[in-house]
């Protein structure tokens, strides 16, 4: 559980991370693994430091001194680095022109980092991140009818088409100046080609996937059988079970996620499909569930919470304001990181004086609570639906 929930946290923090943007080469990464000597880093810090100093722009030198500055105070907290390693992000975020606000975000991720680097530009490098979102599980998906077929890889809980195949065998009706025999030849030659073609995509797509579990086939009739039982791909493609589909298209393969429970009943996927459904039934209802950032909140500070849905990609943040024209001082919440804040008294551009994600506030509230905390992908059919009906915050509710 431990494991999973640090997963979440680097995910987020990815989401997080990338949305922000410095005016120059002023956001400063900074990757650590275990056991490294800080005392090295230090150094190498100070000597980005000094270096920094010879910026030409001054508002690109200040931040990125000060940037610096928050890092190496920062690790005087630590006599090493922690198990994993650490990866440690500075710079400004302010959203005011001319002005600075200089945050600082670190990481440990659930395994060991294994890079060492520094990097300063104009946003912060993630790429080291990523490998520590992969998911434990894949699955490749296969669409198949006579004349088309679809492969897709269901990468925890995300879908990605990676291959289409397309029948190029003549039609069964024949043509003027042809025998039979012989054009139901040609369709036969066209029909054992398509398949192999299909088993070679096959080949390519599955075979050397990490973490690949097994497959599921689907289609309409009794294609997939034939196909399944012809030889035509890889023994070392592990066949998990089959399914019926009217489509062998992108439809067909999203056809194929409402059915496969039984066959991946643990796997993410069909677990976060089942607690979506479940949302959306009581919100139909009128009653068992509930939406929105204030009525969240609400139920969750009574204790009312049973599951919080919250989208993988959402952005929630809490702002408070000053208006420069009519002095009034505010707080909202934003779910669009483009959003511009307007003064709720006279409607005027107001000046950012705090600018928060809650998303991790929200997890602690519901964990604090005994409340279930469920990541809703964006990828799929419904996580699409929750984050676009709902701006991907909601609540089942406990009574």
């Amino acid at each position: 559980m431990a494991r999973e929930k640090s997963r979440r946290e680097v995910r987020r923090y990815i989401a997080e991370l990338s949305r922000i943007r410095g005016s120059g080469t002023e956001l400063i990464s900074v990757y650590i693994p275990p056991k490294y000597p800080l005392g090295d880093i230090s150094s190498k810090l100070r000597a980005e430091y000094s270096q920094a100093s010879n910026i030409k722009s001054k508002q690109t030198r200040n931040n990125v001194l000060g940037a610096l500055e928050r890092i190496l105070n920062f690790l005087k907290h630590f006599n090493a680095p922690p198990d994993n390693g650490i990866a440690i992000f500075a710079g400004n975020i302010s959203k005011n022109v001319g002005e600075s606000d200089i945050k600082l975000y670190y990481v440990i991720p659930p395994d060991p980092i294994t890079v060492q680097l520094y990097r300063c530009d104009s946003a912060f490098f993630l790429e080291p991140l990523l490998v520590f979102t992969k998911p434990k599980e894949v699955f490749g998906l296969l669409a198949i009818d006579g004349s088309d077929a679809t492969l897709a890889l269901l990468e925890g809980k995300n879908i990605r088409i990676v291959r289409s195949v397309h029948s190029t065998a003549p039609s069964k009706t024949t043509k003027g100046g042809q025998s039979a025999r012989r054009y139901q030849r040609l369709v036969e030659h066209g029909k054992e080609d398509y398949y192999k073609k299909v088993g070679e995509a096959m080949d390519e797509a599955f075979l050397n996937v990490e973490n690949m579990k097994g497959i599921i086939i689907g289609g309409p009739g009794p294609i997939k059988e034939y196909f399944m039982e012809g030889g035509y791909f890889n023994y070392m493609i592990k066949v998990l079970g089959k399914v019926d589909t009217g489509y062998s298209d992108e439809h067909g393969i999203y056809e194929m996620m409402q059915k496969v429970d039984d066959i991946i009943a643990n796997h993410e996927a069909v677990k976060e499909r089942k607690v979506v459904n479940q949302f959306l039934e009581k919100v139909v209802k009128g009653s068992g569930a509930t939406y929105g950032i204030n009525e969240v909140m609400a139920m969750l500070n009574e204790g009312r919470v049973d599951t919080l849905l919250l989208s993988e990609d959402l952005y929630l943040h809490r702002v408070k304001y000053s208006c420069p024209k009519c002095g009034r001082a505010g707080e909202k919440y934003v779910l669009d990181a483009e959003q511009k804040v307007k003064c709720e008294g006279c409607g005027s551009d107001v000046k950012i004086t705090s600018d928060e994600s809650i998303v991790e506030e929200l997890e602690n509230m519901a964990e604090s609570t005994g409340a279930k905390v469920e990541f809703i992908s964006t990828k799929t059919h419904e996580g699409a639906q929750f984050l676009k009906g709902f701006l991907g915050i909601g609540a089942i509710l406990r009574y």
